[in-house]
């Protein structure tokens, strides 16, 4: 996003029934906190009373807070129930502070989150260098190997699966399991046992730290560059990546579920692209004229042509790469894929003695053309979707189990599901049907499932990994790719 100091938004697009679950607890969290600290809500300064400004204490309004606060600290009733109360009661306020001004980019963080949110843009850690996704519970696939990585030493290639670390068998395990047991002490060894072509091999490597939000490989004369985010480190990253690419006369840049980062790196990044003093984008504040940020004085790297991939995850500083790149008089540059997602907004952080975290909004940027994007996104030339499949994500069910011949909110996605893998549907609405049923009966048979032909969360979890396992192994689905891929080659 276009921050000065700012974490991106990532956007999932398949999530787990645990996963699911565990967001629904949060919104059930924060409803309890809501209701406990309403009061403190509805008027939402309560904070200033209890840092005890002397300027505002004498105010009717802080008074009125200020009782309130003891009315709720001493007389309510459930306040008996609720750990560290006095914590509670002020954290809800400033919540309620915050999200009254209505702004979702404009948030207050506790410490916990507040550190994981700011060491997630740091773009470094300590680990061996690789990236992977799930088929299921008990297949982890190498995506990505990040660039002088260890396991880009060892000899770790993607597609490997990655069977078990330090001897533990990766089985019923989620993501976030594996990356436990990878990452450590920096220094320390970590064995890999992998699966490559059938046969079990292991690999040794000494963790450190490694960069990793840019990736890149070369298809003839087309470089290939795919940014995850604009994080301290993907500036560096991004210009050694360059070199690799040097020799390339095409450069295909994927920006597809990258929801931004720190301004200052999509500058530095479009600063390798765009000629020197040519305008990237313009901030726009409150009171002042904007101002106008230039690309930079850095090495230039020039290609005949230029493919930006997007996507409606794209956004804010991906939206100002975006948008400075297809605006440059001095580029050839083609955007393919789909609307982006529109935050055109700045924001800036203040972080507090006990780890808590505020980023707020300040300005907004425009584009070169003086276009500001925010809530409408930008317009690719080349309008490109995935199959709906893809891109849909996982329904919103627990224990619900639905039958042929019904409208209900899971129906659409696995028709769609059903579909995409080949299955005999005759309808991808809201509508469950008698024939999308008998098709859900033969997918069950064929993964071992109870063939009952109706829908529940067991056979959406299978469903949702054979879709995964298609677009992930089989590039053919990457429609937005294989175009950029042929625009790029002049085909």
């Amino acid at each position: 996003m276009a921050e000065k100091k700012v974490v991106r938004y990532k956007l999932v697009k398949h999530k787990w029934p645990d996963e699911i679950k565990a967001e629904r607890d949060r919104r059930k969290k924060r409803f309890a906190v809501v209701a406990a600290c309403i009061c403190c809500f509805v008027a939402g300064y309560f904070v200033h009373t209890v840092v005890g400004s002397s300027s505002v204490q004498n105010d009717e309004d802080f008074e009125k807070l200020a009782s309130i606060y003891e009315i709720m600290k001493n007389d309510f009733y459930f306040g008996k129930d609720i750990e560290n109360l006095d914590e509670t009661l002020l954290n809800g306020a400033i919540f309620g502070m915050v999200e009254s001004g209505g702004d979702r980019h404009t948030a207050y963080m506790l410490p916990a989150e507040a550190k994981e949110f700011t060491s997630s843009m740091e773009g470094s850690f300590v680990g061996i260098g690789v990236r992977y996704y799930s088929i299921d519970e008990n297949t982890f696939i190498v995506d990505k190997v990040l660039k002088n990585s260890p396991a880009e030493e060892a000899g770790v290639q993607t597609k490997d699966q990655i069977y078990a670390v330090n001897g533990t068998v990766c089985q019923n395990m989620k993501l976030d399991d594996i990356e436990k047991l990878i990452k450590g002490k920096e220094g320390s060894d970590v064995e890999i046992e992998l699966i490559r072509d059938g046969k079990h091999i292991t690999k040794t490597m000494a963790r450190r730290a490694v960069s990793g939000t840019v990736f890149s490989e070369i298809r003839g004369n087309t470089g290939l560059i795919t940014l995850d985010s604009f994080a301290d480190t993907s500036s560096d990253e991004f210009h050694a990546h360059l070199e690799d690419l040097k020799a390339c006369k095409q450069l295909v840049l994927d920006l597809r579920n990258n929801g931004g980062g720190y301004l200052n790196a999509a500058q530095e990044i479009a600063s390798y692209l765009i000629p020197s003093d040519d305008v990237i984008f313009k901030e726009k504040t409150k009171s002042e004229d904007p101002v106008v940020y230039y690309a930079l004085d850095y090495p230039k790297y020039t290609f005949e042509q230029i493919v930006v991939i997007v996507n409606e995850d794209t956004a804010s500083a991906a939206e100002v790469l975006a948008a400075a790149l297809a605006e440059n008089k001095h580029l050839n540059v083609t955007l393919v894929g789909t609307q982006t997602y529109g935050k055109g907004t700045v924001q800036v952080p203040l972080t507090f003695k006990d780890g808590s975290y505020l980023k707020y909004t300040v300005a907004q940027w425009l584009t070169p053309s003086d276009t500001c994007i925010d809530g409408v996104g930008i317009t690719p030339d080349v309008e490109v979707k995935l199959d709906e499949a893809i891109t849909i994500g996982a329904p919103d069910i627990e224990d619900e189990v639905f039958e042929a011949d019904t409208v209900n909110v899971a129906a659409k996605s696995v028709q769609l599901y059903l579909k995409f893998l080949g299955y005999p549907v005759d309808r991808s609405d809201e509508y469950f049907s008698l024939q999308s049923s008998k098709a859900l009966a033969m997918f069950q048979k064929a993964e071992g499932l109870t063939a009952d032909g109706k829908i529940h969360a067991e056979t959406i979890e299978k469903l949702i990994s054979c879709v995964v396992k298609q677009w992930r192994l089989h590039e053919v689905y990457d429609t937005q790719l294989t175009k950029a891929l042929e625009i790029a080659n002049g085909r």
